[in-house]
């Protein structure tokens, strides 16, 4: 009898339980988004319907590639060229649009002054959306931050961009131009001219003139970690535009533990420039970015504007160089 009922019991726990889980699998992925979709509908938003899992975030990977497939209009209209998804969906939807990332809705706001209202809202009702854990590997310091955090590590690191701070760099960004002028020299030397990838060349150059000015040393020393960024930033933009499921980033597959390790390489390599720093305190050196801040920062903090100054540095600086 008692068998019996222990069997019993614990048949309708699984029983319980299983049916919790698919009610939460069922919430998570249907019932929730409809109803989201529905509340917006019914506000006048209009946009594209929710699709399971993905919603738009294959559309939005398509279009991305279709895009860079093709080369660039000689025209200033950068949009279908830069976000062509969001682009097409101002187009067909309007300037207050729904899209889709994964489960989650996202608007598309194209109105200069419903942005000047987000931009300057301060009533902490606007956050930033629920990252993928993957994506988070990036940890691009200020860039994530949010609330007291965000306000507190923007203070520490806004005197570094002081326009007389800036002006003190000026010789490290001459003595970057004066290297590569002469490389540029030396390449040319032997048949009096020479054939080269002007945008390779210009990536070094901004390579270079970010790792003078933020952290006082130079391209061939920080190679590897733009190199690793690099890396990192394909992977991080892959998980970016797929599906996560919860839990996903503890399974030991081929590319989390690539991730992992890349993540860690960069952060071993980059706990170098604090040590340095301090270990030049009483140096006669050239200012970089980060010496305002770092009486008030901890070594992860530091390390992670690094990471930011890294990443978000080198694509403007270069393609300014090109334009030029």
């Amino acid at each position: 009898m008692e068998d019996f009922i222990s069997r019993g019991f614990l048949s309708s726990s699984l029983l319980l339980l299983s049916l919790y889980v698919v009610f939460r699998v069922a919430h998570s992925f249907w019932l929730k988004p409809k109803s989201q979709e529905k509340r917006l509908r019914k506000q006048g938003i209009r946009g594209t319907s929710y699709s399971i899992l993905n919603g738009d975030m294959k559309e939005l990977a398509r279009s991305s590639k279709e895009a860079r497939s093709r080369p660039i209009a000689l025209n200033h209209q950068i949009s279908p060229r830069v976000l062509p998804f969001f682009y097409k969906m101002v187009q067909i939807y309007g300037k207050v649009s729904l899209s889709w990332m994964g489960t989650r809705p996202r608007l598309l706001l194209a109105d200069p002054e419903l942005m000047r209202l987000v931009f300057t809202d301060t009533s902490g009702h606007i956050v930033k959306p629920p990252q993928n854990p993957l994506v988070s590997l990036l940890q691009l310091g200020v860039a994530t931050l949010e609330g007291d955090k965000w306000a507190k590590r923007r203070r520490l690191m806004t005197p570094a961009f002081h326009a007389e701070r800036l002006k003190g760099m000026i010789p490290a960004f001459s003595a970057c131009c004066c290297d590569l002028v002469q490389r540029w020299k030396k390449l040319a030397v032997p048949q009096g001219s020479c054939e080269m990838d002007v945008s390779r060349e210009f990536h070094i150059l901004a390579s270079d003139v970010i790792a003078r000015a933020a952290f006082g040393s130079s391209y061939e020393e920080g190679k590897k970690i733009f190199d690793l960024q690099k890396d990192q930033v394909i992977l991080s933009t892959e998980a970016f535009y797929s599906f996560y499921f919860p839990g996903l980033r503890f399974i030991p597959t081929k590319k989390n533990k690539k991730r992992y390790g890349i993540d860690k390489e960069i952060n071993s390599v980059e706990k170098y420039y604090p040590q340095e720093r301090q270990a030049c305190k009483m140096e006669t050196r050239d200012a970089d970015l980060l010496d305002e801040a770092d009486n008030d920062m901890t070594i992860e903090d530091v390390i992670e504007e690094c990471k930011l100054f890294y990443f978000a540095a080198r694509r403007p600086q270069q393609t300014c160089s090109l334009g030029h």
